[in-house]
């Protein structure tokens, strides 16, 4: 049997990641506040638990997914949290985006109990949880990262560790800004080229094959933005948070930066608009409302 994992926070992401552990035999016991989460994995053979410490109880690997730091303290420092039930020599793997400094806040106090702790942030959303092919960047030890990396075979296909721990948090944030630069500027431009007269889908193959190429533009947006429903894989509202930490890491390390500010505001002005819970290229509808038309791949469906 291969060794026995918890794992907090089953959503949308967290959810897709342990049913690969329980495809590949590992033992998975979940926790989640929401029920319908923890009902999906115990459909899927998953045992659920009813803390976070009960969940880490016998865990070789705790594994986190939860939606903000605060969360992600309470879960792990909190009462009736893992480190309450984590035995001595297990080691957590949070995956989820948060502030560098409570990844570092963390690991101290799992190592007072003699347990590991890797900040581990991926990228790639849902449908690289679904696949298994997340990018994972890792902040920590580099034993534990070897110890950890039959369980992230299951989950990614590229592992890159960037430092200590707090520095897999750090290069995410600085991820997510960059994303978000880059999906803000091309719902400018897409629809600027759009309202000017080119069709969408030999617009977007054209800057793709060129130097504007991104994975943006090739990955998400025809997944997302492009098609009729425009389901939201990562919400907007959460890139907004995940920007606001990268300004906090700015602020913390004296830069002033006025693209990844300008960038923060037009994601404010899209919540404002009602777009949080749209996905994060949605940024794209403030440009769309301005221009009296809709990106989508069948020109028929741009409507001016």
């Amino acid at each position: 049997m291969r060794e026995p994992i918890a794992f907090i926070g089953v959503g949308r992401m967290g959810g897709r990641m342990a049913k690969r552990l329980l495809d590949a035999g590992h033992p998975v016991t979940a926790f989640d506040p929401v029920p319908e989460a923890t009902a999906a994995l115990a459909a899927h053979g998953g045992a659920i638990a009813s803390s976070p410490a009960e969940a880490a109880r016998g865990a070789s690997f705790v594994l986190c997914s939860v939606p903000n730091p605060a969360i992600l303290r309470e879960a792990v420092a909190g009462p009736g949290g893992v480190l309450e039930g984590a035995e001595p020599g297990a080691l957590i793997i949070d995956f989820s985006t948060g502030d560098p400094a409570v990844a570092r806040e963390l690991a101290d106090a799992a190592a007072v109990q003699g347990v590991g702790f890797l900040d581990a942030p991926v990228s790639r959303g849902v449908v690289g949880a679904e696949n298994g092919t997340l990018a994972v960047m890792i902040g920590g030890e580099a034993e534990a990262l070897e110890r950890a990396r039959p369980v992230l075979a299951h989950l990614a296909t590229d592992v890159v560790h960037v430092g200590d721990v707090g520095a897999g948090q750090v290069t995410k944030l600085c991820n997510n800004m960059l994303t978000a630069i880059i999906t803000t500027a091309l719902g400018e431009v897409l629809v600027t080229g759009v309202k000017a007269g080119v069709e969408l889908e030999p617009l977007a193959a054209a800057l793709g094959a060129g130097s504007a190429g991104t994975y943006v533009l090739s990955g998400y947006l025809p997944n997302t933005l492009f098609t009729e429903a425009r389901n939201a894989g990562f919400a907007l509202a959460l890139m907004r948070k995940d920007l606001g930490l990268f300004m906090k890491a700015a602020e913390d390390a004296g830069m002033e930066l006025p693209l990844a500010r300008l960038a923060r505001e037009r994601h404010e002005d899209a919540a404002a608009g009602g777009l949080d819970e749209a996905d994060f290229t949605s940024i794209a509808e403030l440009y769309e409302r301005a221009a009296g038309l809709r990106l989508r791949l069948n020109p028929s469906e741009v409507t001016a």
